[in-house]
């Protein structure tokens, strides 16, 4: 992935070829809110309609003046200022820099991502049919994460909460986010806001915002969550290493669009049989965070990561233990999350 910003001199270019591309195919509009903002996207035809948005479907429909105006289209000849061999090659491309727009070429998938300093943004696809399905469970991603700096970060995580509060679960592959976050939703009382990445907004309080449906889980694993039947989607590729589940529709009541950050938890499998809670430190949690968010995210900008450690600073951390008997954990959380472990100090 190569990051590039450059002039806004091409936007014009860049809606002629998204305007020609819906006079043939269509134009469908979807009005979302993400994060508490107003979002417009405009996709001309069907391709990346059906491959992005499973993971969005869920968010509450938007209303008034969007903020940021997204137009999608697929497209075998290149966005303007490319040639075809940059379109259909491997190479990355660096443009140069300015302060008009930011810019995200990935050519290996064939992704074209662009936002506008005025709040319009272009993705243009090579073939929205090809696209893999990691990028079906977390679509716009880093354009997201640009839009909302300096406010807010997307960040490697899991987050549950309660009716009032949410706490982000952080850690490398294998830690135990998605299981921990999947075993709350079974509880009657919690609530799911993303399994593996949200979006932290710091004024005037931290915040965790929901930004995708999507909950992914390693085969062996599924069986120890055969009682919430979770689903694919059916009309996207498959993913044998770590299959892709969708809980919107199924699940709407159990997703929560924004809460309160009240803690960060760092989970790890502790070996041991019941689930304890000890307090970590605060650069326990960047390393936890930050290193695996950049590698998720491409053109992260500067004031994204200021955003992250201001929110790290403002709220307590945790190591969660995570223990084999897996009714022992969500109480351990919702202790967190009600305020008692803040209150007292983590207890085992």
């Amino acid at each position: 992935m190569t990051t590039t910003t450059i002039r806004d001199d091409s936007q014009a270019a860049l809606k002629q070829q998204f305007d020609r591309v819906t006079e043939t195919d269509g134009l469908v509009e979807k009005q979302l809110t993400i994060g508490g903002r107003q979002v417009c996207l405009k996709f001309a035809g069907q391709p990346l309609l059906h491959r992005l948005m499973p993971a969005l479907e869920h968010h509450p429909k938007g209303s008034g003046q969007a903020e940021l105006t997204i137009h999608f289209w697929d497209s075998a000849t290149p966005p303007v200022e490319y040639s075809v061999a940059e379109w259909t090659g491997l190479q990355s491309v660096i443009c140069p820099v300015d302060d008009a727009c930011w810019t995200l070429i990935e050519p290996g998938i064939g992704l074209f991502s662009r936002l506008m300093q005025d709040g319009n943004a272009f993705v243009c696809c090579r073939n929205g049919d090809e696209l893999p399905v990691w990028e079906s469970a977390v679509p716009l991603r880093s354009l997201l994460n640009a839009w909302f700096a300096p406010q807010g970060s997307v960040v490697h995580g899991a987050a549950v909460g309660n009716d009032q509060t949410a706490v982000l679960l952080a850690g490398v592959g294998g830690s135990g986010k998605s299981s921990t976050a999947l075993t709350c939703l079974a509880e009657p009382d919690l609530s799911h806001l993303g399994d593996d990445l949200v979006m932290l907004t710091n004024e005037p309080q931290p915040l965790v915002n929901n930004l995708y449906n999507s909950a992914k889980l390693l085969p062996d694993n599924l069986p120890r969550f055969s009682d919430l039947s979770l689903s694919v989607n059916p009309t996207l590729p498959r993913n044998p290493e770590k299959e892709t589940y969708f809980l919107f529709p199924q699940f709407a009541e159990k997703l929560a669009m924004q809460r309160p950050l009240k803690a960060i938890l760092l989970p790890r499998v502790s070996g041991e049989t019941q689930t304890s809670l000890v307090p970590a430190t605060q650069a326990e949690a960047w390393h936890a965070i930050v290193p695996v968010t950049l590698t998720l995210l491409g053109g992260t900008r500067r004031e994204n990561i200021q955003s992250i450690v201001e929110i790290i600073k403002r709220v307590p951390v945790y190591r969660l233990n995570l223990g084999s008997d897996r009714s022992g954990i969500a109480p351990v959380i919702r202790r967190v999350l009600e305020g008692s472990e803040t209150e007292t100090g983590a207890s085992p």
